[in-house]
């Protein structure tokens, strides 16, 4: 078995009293594609810099490609694509003089640099626009590019911050069917950093990081149908009294229990296996159930819920 393209131990980096990342452990296999979702402060820039050896960290340890982040930053630097949200493009210069300026700090033989150029482009769909300054491109078209220009040296690694932000539904497909083919045919592995339940679902596996912590990892369909998950339920019908809802109150996996308008119940409980039950104290207690719906049965919902436990709970990392 392959040695984890990344590795963190404990991964801490602090400011003063604020932990901005705080004990992260993660493992994330070679050739696949990584979610790290998680909401706006949660940490996850500051994890990619640490990952990069562009900070240091304030304590514990992590490998990425083999390498220390402490004493071999460089050596990840040279193997890793990054692609942060700001495009780093240099906008006077045309599409094609913008790959070609960091194919040649990637140090690229002419001829290998121009193919690989021709060929990004056109996959993309860029090259009829090779010749345009990107200063005249739109902010989805100048995401593009910044991404292609991270792909020029063939990483072993790509991070990619926000990587669909600006793009229309075309190229979101595109760049997602694009990310599958580098970790399925060339091993690469890519780290996406996002907000956006929706991006992280069509990743192998996924972290949800929030003010500093990993709160939840696994894949995609384990988390969403996690039996210690949370679900929202909208039951309507009934006989919903005050004292029935009392009694669905009173259960251990119910967080929470009101009405909703006059024939309407709305419950939030702990684990699927609640959810049956809930309906069987209603039915018992003299209710009549008309329809019940399981609003929360899905990675957005879980994602939505696991943050907001968190932020009750501390401030905020930035």
């Amino acid at each position: 078995m392959p040695s984890p393209a990344i590795l963190t131990e404990q991964l801490t980096r602090t400011i003063g009293a604020k932990a901005l990342v705080d004990r992260v452990n993660l493992s994330v296999p070679t050739g696949v594609i990584f979610g790290l979702l998680g909401p706006m402060g949660a940490g996850k820039t500051t994890l990619i810099r640490l990952l990069l050896g562009l900070v240091e960290p304030t304590h514990g340890s992590a490998w990425v490609l083999g390498y220390n982040v402490r004493t071999n930053a460089n050596s990840i630097r040279s193997r890793a694509g990054v692609v942060f949200q700001s495009p780093g493009l240099y906008e006077n210069l045309t599409a094609f003089e913008n790959l070609d300026l960091f194919g040649r700090i990637w140090h690229l033989p002419a001829r290998e640099r121009n193919e690989r150029i021709r060929t990004l482009l056109r996959h993309h769909g860029l090259w009829e626009r090779h010749n345009e300054r990107v200063a005249d491109w739109s902010p989805g078209m100048k995401h593009k590019l910044a991404i292609l220009r991270a792909l020029m040296h063939r990483p072993k690694l790509l991070i990619l911050d926000e990587p669909t932000a600006g793009l229309d539904v075309g190229s979101r497909e595109l760049l997602h069917a694009d990310l599958v083919a580098l970790a399925r045919q060339e091993g690469v592995t890519v780290l996406i950093a996002t907000h956006d339940p929706t991006e992280a679902a069509l990743c192998h596996e996924i972290a949800i990081m929030s003010r500093g912590h990993i709160v939840a990892a696994g894949t995609p369909e384990a988390l969403a149908h996690a039996p210690t998950a949370k679900r929202r339920i909208v039951i309507t019908g009934q006989g919903f009294t005050a004292e029935v809802v009392g009694l669905v109150r009173s259960r251990q996996d119910v967080m929470y229990a009101a009405i909703d308008g006059q024939h309407r119940l709305v419950i939030e409980v702990l684990g699927q296996a609640a959810c049956a039950a809930v309906v069987n104290l209603l039915v018992e207690s003299g209710a009549e159930i008309d329809s019940v719906m399981r609003c929360d049965d899905n990675l957005a919902a879980v994602y939505r819920m696991l943050v907001e436990d968190t932020h009750e709970a501390g401030p905020v990392a930035r």
